[in-house]
C-alpha cells in the first residue's frame, strides 16, 4: 500500500468545511446561516444524501473544489489571521511613548 496517498475530499457538509477549509481563509469562521446564504448567491454546487426527498433529503454535500475557489475569490491572499498581527505587535512596540 502507498503511504504517501492523500485523501482529498470532493463533497463536504456544512459542519466539515467550517472546520477544515474556511478557517485557512477566513477568522472567526462566519455562522453556518451567513456560508450557506454566500454559496447560494454564488451557486456552489450541493447534493443531498436523497434527492427524491419530497421535503429536507438528509444531509446537504458541496463541492469542495467550488468552495475553495469561491474563498480564493473573495479573500485577499496577503491577509495575515489577527493572532499574528497581534504577536507581531507585542514583539515590536511603538518607540513612542505617547501611543502606550
Amino acid at each position: 500500500m502507498n503511504a504517501n496517498k492523500t485523501q482529498s475530499a470532493r463533497l463536504a457538509t456544512l459542519d466539515q468545511l467550517a472546520k477544515t477549509l474556511i478557517p485557512a481563509h477566513l477568522t472567526p469562521v462566519p455562522s453556518h446561516e451567513t456560508l450557506r446564504g454566500w454559496f447560494d448567491t454564488a451557486r456552489i454546487p450541493r447534493f443531498k444524501s436523497n434527492p427524491a426527498a419530497k421535503r429536507g433529503g438528509g444531509t446537504v454535500f458541496y463541492s469542495v473544489a467550488a468552495v475553495e475557489k469561491f474563498l480564493q475569490a473573495r479573500t485577499l491572499p496577503c491577509r495575515l489571521p489577527a493572532a499574528t498581527l497581534l504577536c507581531r505587535n507585542l514583539q515590536n512596540p511603538p518607540s513612542d511613548p505617547s501611543l502606550n
